[in-house]
């Protein structure tokens, strides 16, 4: 019996920036995007997409 070997997980990037008095997260894919009225519900939003996507790691990184 041969069994092939699950595909590694995508690697995607979500970037969380500010944007005038909104934030705005992009996909590195660019399948996905979104504009929240703070950072908090940014977070959460990036946590649930993660989330909704085995495999998939969410990094967040302070501004530089």
């Amino acid at each position: 019996m041969i069994t092939t070997l699950a595909s590694p997980p995508a690697f995607e990037v979500l970037t969380i920036q500010p944007v005038g008095d909104r934030w705005r997260i992009t996909s590195s894919d660019g399948l996905f995007e979104g504009v929240f009225t703070d950072a908090k519900s940014a977070v959460r939003c990036a946590k649930a997409e993660a989330e909704a996507h085995p495999g998939h790691v969410l990094m967040l990184a302070e501004p530089a």
